[in-house]
């Protein structure tokens, strides 16, 4: 059994490190106004928009004449320690199904999402980790390659978006997917013929993959 695990809201409380961001820009100058006005960049059309901090500075500089270098050496001390937000169940439960069968794949920027993985120091407890701004059923597909997993292993894949579970569930049929809706999440989708269960946590898919184990 081979796990392939979501980042934000499903091992990260992304909203509680959402309030901390935003709290450390007031603390570094960045009024609220700004702070909505330059959270994205407004000429991204994408469908899904995605917070890069660094491109945040550059439109402050850019548009406001502000000076970033400052606020950008804090913010990156800033992230440097982020184990906090790690949500309570995770380490029993990567403990649990053991770090040599869990992968973390996440969707985001690269550049920064590394930064609040390793700041999390969950790099530490996965056998490895892929931040994609694609689909995830191609990094998977990857993953398995590179790694040379047995095509024939089974697949768990636990997230918090219906879309991704939709997507894998798509591209590896025989996968067990999970739709996990914490209370701290920011969403709660709609679960579908795509997912095979809907848990709140961590706790609650131990219990079910054990289940699966001893069946077999």
């Amino acid at each position: 059994m081979i796990i392939f695990i979501d980042f934000d809201d499903v091992i990260f409380n992304t909203k509680k490190f959402s309030v901390y961001l935003k709290d450390f820009f007031a603390v570094n100058g960045v009024s609220e106004d700004l702070y909505k006005k330059y959270y994205y960049d407004s000429s991204d059309t994408s469908e899904i928009k995605l917070f890069d901090p660094y491109g945040f500075f550059d439109r402050l500089e850019k548009y406001e004449k502000i000076d970033t270098q400052k606020i950008r050496e804090n913010f990156d001390d800033c992230i440097k320690e982020l184990s906090r937000f790690v949500f309570d169940d995770v380490e029993n439960f990567l403990n649990y199904v053991g770090k040599e069968n869990v992968y973390l794949v996440s969707f985001g920027l690269p550049a920064f999402q590394n930064k609040k993985i390793i700041g999390a120091e969950i790099n530490k407890m996965v056998n490895g980790c892929v931040v994609t701004k694609n689909s995830k059923a191609g990094a998977i597909s990857k993953v398995m390659e590179e790694m040379h997993i047995d095509p024939r292993e089974r697949i768990v894949f636990i997230d918090d978006r219906i879309e991704q579970v939709r997507d894998i569930k798509k591209a590896f049929p025989d996968s067990c997917t999970f739709l996990l809706c914490r209370k701290e999440g920011r969403y709660c989708d709609q679960k579908n013929e795509y997912c095979d269960y809907e848990v709140h946590d961590l706790k609650e898919i131990q219990i079910i993959i054990n289940s699966i184990e001893q069946k077999n």
